[in-house]
């Protein structure tokens, strides 16, 4: 298992984050350009992942987008996918997903077992920069907010291996209480910043 970052105390991790994130936008004058989006994502899964304790593959960013009449995510982190293009699938697909049950039903949801439990799992075998594709074996999901009622993707926090125990500790309502805030902090930022053509 790749070194997590460095833990960083939540509190002052909100207020710092909010800076950071102001500080992208000014620096590329409030626009939603290419750099500007990775940027911000960036920033965001940095902190998550110090701020959990987790690797960096191990955080994902979904969006909320319409594609001929039907509803999907589309990964924006990790930024090979990202960068690969198109990376997708439907909320309400052939086999039922994390983020899609998220998105579904606007609350948070953790799962500690998630290898045992039926779910689409064809993106956690594609390897990143950190490492091969490994299972998803503990998991946080939570609704992103462009603002009150308007939910524009979803933010995942995993651990993963080759076994639960291998994965690391599992997650507790706490660390799902602390995500789901910062779902509602970043995800009006990650509106602004996200290019049209995405």
């Amino acid at each position: 298992r790749p070194t997590p970052s460095p833990p960083i105390h939540r509190s002052r991790a909100v207020a710092d984050l909010e800076g950071q994130l102001s500080a992208i936008s000014r620096s590329h004058k409030g626009q939603a350009t290419p750099a500007a989006f990775e940027e911000t994502l960036s920033c965001i899964v940095g902190h998550i992942a110090r701020l959990f304790e987790v690797s960096l593959d191990e955080v994902a960013v979904l969006l909320r987008r319409h594609r001929g009449g039907n509803e999907i995510l589309r990964f924006a982190y990790p930024l090979e996918f990202l960068r690969a293009g198109r990376t997708e699938f439907p909320v309400k697909g052939t086999k039922p997903s994390f983020a899609g049950r998220t998105l579904g039903s606007r609350e948070p949801l953790l799962v500690n077992r998630a290898a045992v439990e039926r779910h689409l799992d064809a993106f956690e075998k594609i390897p990143t920069q950190e490492r091969a594709g490994l299972l998803i074996q503990r998991l946080m999901s939570v609704p992103l907010w462009g603002g009150p009622g308007n939910p524009i993707g979803v933010l995942q926090v995993s651990r993963k291996g080759p076994t639960p125990e291998e994965s690391g500790p599992e997650f507790t309502p706490e660390d799902l209480a602390g995500l789901a805030t910062t779902g509602q902090q970043v995800g009006p930022y990650l509106l602004r910043v996200t290019p049209r053509d995405f």
